[in-house]
């Protein structure tokens, strides 16, 4: 009997380890790299969806603008709807992002052919502690859905309103997407 409370002691034990490397909602169940150690790294986005939807609304009219982003790797599609049909425009798309371990990101966008490239600093937004998110000076602040020591999932949703002085308003949603593979 005494080796069974033992051993069930052992395996909640285990199970609790395991349990507390898990961070992010599709983080693996284990890893031996910390978290710094996963993110600092040269990361290429693979896929990318971002969805921005614009509301005005000037006096009892309400006007809606949707654009979409999508990227599949080497293509990114703009999709842009202001409720009159769908204007589509796609170019060849790359974006690179390196997490520097001294606090530094660089990053390459090429963009239909034109190639920008910027460095900027990076620190855990929430807290040194729990690392769920992780914010970009000059980008914004993303949750992390997933860091393994292969794959990064970062996501954003925002949501920006202003009121002018004759009482319009102009909303913006914006929910993001963007799953990075290891360089």
């Amino acid at each position: 009997m005494k080796r069974i409370k033992k051993l069930s002691v052992i395996a909640i034990a285990i199970v609790l380890i395991f349990a507390s490397c898990k961070k992010g909602t599709n983080d693996p169940t284990f890893s031996f790299s910390s978290r710094d150690a996963r993110i600092t790294a040269e990361w290429v986005l693979k896929t990318s969806n971002n969805t921005i939807v614009h509301v005005e609304i000037i006096g009892s009219e309400t006007y809606t603008e949707t654009t979409t982003y999508v990227f599949d790797g080497t293509t990114m599609k703009k999709t842009k709807n202001i409720g009159f049909g769908d204007e589509i425009i796609s170019y060849p798309y790359a974006y690179e992002i390196v997490i520097n371990k001294d606090g530094t990101y660089n990053e390459t966008e090429n963009k239909d052919g034109e190639k920008t490239e910027k460095t900027n600093y990076w620190f855990w937004a929430n807290s040194d502690k729990s690392k769920i998110a992780i914010n970009f000076a000059g980008i914004g602040t993303f949750m992390i859905n997933r860091l393994a020591k292969d794959e990064l999932v970062l996501t954003q949703s925002t949501v920006t309103s202003n009121t002018d002085a004759d009482g319009n308003v102009s909303t913006d949603n914006s929910d993001i997407i963007m799953t990075f593979s290891k360089k």
